[in-house]
């Protein structure tokens, strides 16, 4: 491993990270229990906001959709170093959020993906409130809207109103911004999104008693038609792109034919274009399906994440694995759909990095291991550093 000389104020940064592993813990402790499913991140925003304050970021706001963003004023606005760190799980609100300590492994619900990002974000911004003013503007976001049906609904929001935001005076140039987000896995950088289409289909039909109507028209009949065409659709490995329906739902009865049935399409790949054929060849599969039933249908959009990508010869991209490198650490760079599609789709350099080690992310026995978080910690405020002072 390559020694690294360091800023006086980083390195007395990471000094002070290497004894924060306990605090880190309760603080991870503390957000996981509080619930933030998608699209009901209240709680939990006001919980980071009152805990922002209380590290010291100099300003805290909560934006019109739930966001709440730290600001850190900088010396040179030529660059605006952005990050988001989503809020919102995967779990409803009355899951059991309880937080579990058995030696190494910590666990609970949404532990891992994405409340110690968050928390780790917390402490990285308790270091930058002391050495004011940064190199160039920082700022940090708990977002909300990531998982699901959230439709990355934080990061569009502040992607698409980064203008009017105003902290205390400054104003964000998007031809400065850089975003460096935190999310998922330790060992990979997410440099190109994944986009996704999800539909949400609703079949009628006449319905009636299954044997006094029989012959009436039947929901269930019409979205089973559907269902049987989606399942032959040819599709391609590279550029990969993949369907699914996720959810069915219909009739009420075992001997009514079924008047009404919905289902979820989630449609995805890498390539824009390839994503817009398939939803083409979906949609004409579903007015065939409802031609030949007899029934009709009515399709709404409910999900909408666009492609986009950034170079791996870029300098964020090769600035990261530079330092991964000098870490013993080769990055995978991969494709996922994360907060970084909404910036990548217009044009700003970002990528999606993870800082622990985890296991069953979006299952209720989610865990991570202790151990990883400190180092984990440790090397986000070294990518900062480097965001800082080089690329």
């Amino acid at each position: 491993m390559t020694e690294i000389k360091h800023q006086d104020w980083i390195r007395k940064g990471l000094e002070e990270l290497d004894g924060c592993e306990e605090e880190l813990v309760d603080l991870i402790t503390q957000v996981t229990e509080v619930p933030a499913p998608s699209n009901d991140e209240a709680d939990r925003g006001k919980l980071v906001a009152r805990i922002m304050r209380d590290y010291g970021f100099p300003e805290v706001q909560t934006d019109a959709v739930g966001n709440v963003l730290g600001f850190f004023p900088g010396a040179n606005p030529s660059k605006v170093i952005v990050s988001m760190a989503h809020m919102d799980t995967v779990f409803p609100r009355e899951t059991d959020l309880t937080v579990k300590k058995d030696g190494n492994i910590l666990a609970a619900p949404g532990i891992s993906d994405n409340t110690t990002s968050v928390c780790q974000m917390l402490m990285i911004g308790r270091i930058f409130a002391r050495n004011l003013p940064l190199p160039h503007p920082v700022i940090l976001i708990a977002n909300v809207g990531e998982e699901g049906l959230g439709d990355l609904k934080g990061a569009r929001y502040f992607c698409e109103h980064v203008k009017e935001y105003d902290f205390g005076g400054f104003r964000i140039d998007p031809d400065n911004l850089v975003f460096l987000n935190i999310d998922g896995g330790h060992d990979h950088i997410v440099n190109r999104g994944i986009g996704s289409r999800r539909l949400r289909v609703e079949y009628k039909g006449e319905g009636g008693h299954s044997w006094a109507a029989f012959g009436k028209t039947s929901a269930v009949h019409g979205i089973g038609t559907a269902i049987a065409g989606i399942a032959k659709i040819k599709v391609p490995a590279d550029p990969k792109t993949t369907y699914t329906v996720g959810v069915v739902q219909g009739g009420h009865s075992v001997n009514s034919i079924a008047q009404s049935a919905w289902m979820l399409i989630d449609m995805r790949s890498v390539s824009g274009e390839h994503l817009q054929a398939l939803e083409r060849e979906v949609r004409e599969v579903l007015r065939s399906a409802a031609e030949e039933t007899g029934t009709t249908y009515e399709v709404k959009v409910v999900g909408d994440r666009p492609t986009g990508g950034i170079s791996p010869d870029s300098p964020l991209v090769q600035t990261l694995v530079e330092l991964g490198r000098e870490h013993g650490m080769e990055y995978r760079l991969s494709a996922s759909s994360t907060d970084s599609n909404i910036p990548l789709a217009k044009g700003w350099p970002s990528v999606t990095m993870g800082f622990k080690k985890s296991e069953n992310g979006h299952r209720t026995s989610e865990y991570l291991y202790i151990d990883s978080l400190v180092p984990g910690v440790k090397l986000l405020l070294e990518c900062y550093e480097r965001l800082l002072y080089g690329a």
